[in-house]
């Protein structure tokens, strides 16, 4: 399968899934948070592409908190740019940045990341019979190691 349709299948799956967390979450979303959610969860499928499968779990968290508070830095600084209205405003938070970013969200982006790099795993492996076998390491230990698929 072509490199562009799984990153297509990838953006679609983090756009849902981004609209469908932050809906839950706050009641609504923003197409444009789609997109940002699309454009992360392909960020996050990278971070294995790059890093050896044994890198904690919780280092790969942290990168991709680091892509989406970045991300959200960008956006949110380009909107108040361009007179936009703010999609969040973390002006009332501690430990925020211009009230496009803050602390408490990134930190928070960690274990978001961490759910979707398995969820990008998995879907390489099960849907595109991607290799290895995905596994995740904490503190050195397995804790996760995906069922071998039935071929």
């Amino acid at each position: 399968m072509s490199k562009l349709i799984h990153k297509l299948i990838l953006f679609i799956c983090g756009f849902c899934l981004y609209i469908t967390i932050e809906t839950c979450f706050r009641g609504y979303s923003f197409v444009l948070m789609g997109i940002c959610g699309g454009i992360a969860f392909i960020l996050l499928d990278c971070i294995n592409r790059v890093l050896p499968w044994d890198t904690d779990i919780l280092i790969q968290g942290g990168i991709g908190a680091c892509i989406i508070t970045f991300m959200e830095l960008i956006v949110g600084e380009c909107l108040k740019c361009f007179g936009f209205p703010l999609m969040w405003d973390y002006s009332n938070m501690f430990f925020n940045f211009d009230g496009v970013i803050c602390l408490e969200f990134s930190l928070i982006w960690v274990l978001v990341s961490i759910a979707g790099i398995i969820v990008a795993d998995a879907i390489n492996y099960y849907v595109f019979n991607e290799q290895p076998i995905p596994y995740y390491k904490l503190f050195g230990k397995t804790i996760l190691k995906f069922k071998r698929k039935e071929e």
